[in-house]
């Protein structure tokens, strides 16, 4: 933002200031119109979320301070044998056993002016990216979000996702259990005594 100083009030420049200390002057008052002014929230990101050619359903929930995704649905949940999918191209191999449905794949999502941004765990290639989430204002069925994951924030992809009501087959979306709610990988909010 630039400020002329065509534009200041003329009474800054009264008799006997000097212009260093209109300058100040200007300085906090610009300070305090930047501070002043609020950036809106993002939109609500919470629900269920079908993914890219329908494959799958994210549902976002709180998880502490932040917004986490967890995978509720998959369009194929087994594999050619017949068993539930699992981790199978995580980089950890402690972790591919890991059953897909109920992993947490949005991770920390937190607001930054119009949209969230967090972290994705990919399980097709077992990476984590950097992302943003921008859901549409609102939150009715058929809205559409725009997701977009960045490797060196240089290499980026976009995918859009729509919400849904319900899982389908169901009448409508599940509560997540207290138990079942995802954790965020941040540290808990410090508490005052």
């Amino acid at each position: 933002m630039t400020f002329q100083v065509a534009f200041l009030p003329f009474s800054l420049l009264r008799a006997g200031a000097t212009p260093s200390r209109s300058l100040v002057v200007m300085a906090v008052l610009a300070g305090l119109a930047w501070c002043g002014r609020a950036e809106a929230a993002p939109p609500d990101p919470t629900g269920l979320w079908l993914t890219k050619d329908d494959e799958s359903i994210i549902e976002i929930v709180p998880c502490g301070d932040f917004y986490c995704g967890t995978l509720v649905w998959l369009k194929e949940p087994t594999d050619k044998a017949g068993k539930p999918k699992t981790d199978t191209a995580n980089e950890d191999e402690s972790l591919r056993d890991r059953l897909l449905v109920g992993l947490q794949v949005l991770i920390d999502l937190a607001p930054e002016k119009s949209h969230w941004r967090g972290k994705a765990y990919n399980a097709e290639d077992g990476k984590t990216y950097d992302i943003t989430f921008k859901p549409a204002p609102g939150k009715v069925v058929g809205d559409k979000a725009e997701i977009r994951g960045c490797v060196l924030k240089i290499f980026c992809q976009s995918e859009t996702f729509t919400r849904v009501e319900a899982l389908p087959g169901a009448a409508a979306a599940p509560p997540a259990a207290a138990s079942d709610k995802p954790k965020s990988s941040a540290k808990p909010r410090a508490t005052k005594p």
